[in-house]
C-alpha cells in the first residue's frame, strides 16, 4: 500500500512540474490585458497625443494610377515625407495643429489641402495631382511672299505641338512682349498642333524686322484656369532677297511633266529649296510639291503627270530655322 501511494505522489509531482509554467504564463497574459497604457504613443492610451495624417496620391488623368516620390509637406509643423510606389504616405505628429498640407512633384501642379483636426486623431487624404502640359516642339519663322509688281507680304508663323497627360487644355496663346500682344493659337486637327499666322497689321509693326530677337512665349490655360508658361522662341532671320524663276513662265505650253528651272540662290547661309505647283483658279489649289531640294540644285522635273489645264509654280528658299522667302508666281499651260 505504501508503495502504491508513493508512486501516485511521484506522478502528481511530475504533472505539476510540466504544467505549472504554462498555467503561470496564462495568468500573466490574463492580468496584462488590464494593464495600464502609459505609453503616450500607444493609440489605445486614452491620454495619448499621437496624431496621424495618411493617404494616397494618384494622377488626375484616367485611369488614375499611384504617384510615387511626391513630396508631402505639413507647413505649420515643418514636417515632410514622400509617397511610396503605391502612392501611400503617412505623417505623425504630437500636435493637432490645423494647417496646410502641400503636395509637390516635378511635372505636376503643386496642390494643397487644409487640415482641420477637430476631435480627430487620424485624418485620411486622397489627392489627385494635375500634370503640367509639355511643349514638344516650337517653330517660329518669318515668311516673305514676293508679288507683282514689286510687293512683299510679310508674315510671322507660330506653330507649337503640345502634350498633356490629363487632356485638359482649354486654350493656347502666344505672348509677344515687344508689342504687348497676346494671340490665341488655333488647333490644326490634321497636323495636331496649335498655330497662327501673323501679318504686320496683326503685330502692330511696319516691318517684321522689329521683332527680331524678341521672345514669343507660349502660354497654356487649362479647364481649371491654371496658366502655364511652357516655353518661348524667337525669329532668327528674315529673308528679304527674292528667289527668281526661269521657266516655264509667261503661260508657256509644257509637257505634262515640266522641268522647273530657277536662278541659283546664294544668301550666305544654309538653306534648301521647295517647289509648289497650283491650279490657276480664283481660289488656287495645290496640286504638287517637293521639299528639301539641295541648295546646289537649279532645276527639277515634276514627277507627276499633270492633266491639261493652266497652272502656276513658285520656288521657296527655306533656312535651317524655317524662315522662308517665296518667288513671284510663274504661269504655264499643259495641253
Amino acid at each position: 500500500m505504501d508503495t502504491i501511494l508513493t508512486i501516485i505522489i511521484i506522478r502528481i509531482g511530475t504533472y505539476l512540474q510540466c504544467y505549472v509554467p504554462f498555467i503561470m504564463i496564462l495568468l500573466i497574459l490574463s492580468s496584462s490585458c488590464d494593464a495600464p497604457r502609459n505609453n503616450p504613443l500607444d493609440p489605445k492610451n486614452p491620454d495619448n497625443t499621437y496624431y496621424i495624417i495618411q493617404g494616397k496620391i494618384k494622377t488626375l488623368s484616367l485611369p488614375a494610377h499611384p504617384l510615387e516620390n511626391v513630396t508631402i509637406f505639413y507647413v505649420q509643423q515643418a514636417l515632410q515625407t514622400t509617397s511610396n510606389t503605391a502612392g501611400d504616405f503617412s505623417l505623425e505628429t504630437t500636435k493637432a495643429q490645423d494647417g496646410w498640407l502641400r503636395f509637390h512633384k516635378s511635372g505636376y501642379i503643386t496642390d494643397s489641402t487644409f487640415i482641420v483636426w477637430g476631435q480627430s486623431r487620424r485624418i485620411e487624404i486622397e489627392k489627385y495631382l494635375n500634370s503640367e502640359p509639355q511643349l514638344d516642339s516650337l517653330q517660329i519663322y518669318s515668311v516673305i511672299l514676293n508679288r507683282y509688281p514689286m510687293l512683299q507680304t510679310e508674315q510671322i508663323v507660330v506653330q507649337a505641338k503640345l502634350s498633356d497627360r490629363d487632356n485638359d487644355i482649354d486654350s493656347v496663346k502666344v505672348n509677344i512682349d515687344v508689342v504687348s500682344k497676346e494671340q490665341l493659337l488655333q488647333y490644326n486637327v490634321i497636323d495636331k498642333r496649335y498655330e497662327h499666322t501673323f501679318s504686320v497689321f496683326d503685330l502692330g509693326v511696319t516691318k517684321i524686322e522689329a521683332l527680331l530677337g524678341y521672345s514669343f512665349k507660349i502660354m497654356v490655360i487649362d479647364i481649371f484656369k491654371h496658366r502655364f508658361n511652357i516655353g518661348a522662341g524667337i525669329v532668327e532671320r528674315i529673308i528679304r532677297d527674292e528667289p527668281l524663276f526661269y521657266s516655264p513662265s509667261g503661260n508657256e505650253i509644257t509637257s505634262p511633266t515640266p522641268t522647273l528651272t530657277w536662278e541659283r540662290f546664294n544668301p550666305g547661309f544654309d538653306f534648301s529649296y521647295s517647289l509648289q505647283i497650283y491650279s490657276a483658279e480664283i481660289t488656287p489649289q495645290l496640286v504638287w510639291e517637293k521639299h528639301k531640294l539641295s541648295d546646289d540644285q537649279s532645276s527639277y522635273t515634276v514627277d507627276l503627270m499633270l492633266p491639261p489645264d493652266e497652272y502656276f509654280w513658285v520656288v521657296w528658299v527655306i533656312d535651317e530655322f524655317g524662315n522662308r522667302a517665296r518667288s513671284k508666281p510663274a504661269s504655264f499651260k499643259v495641253e
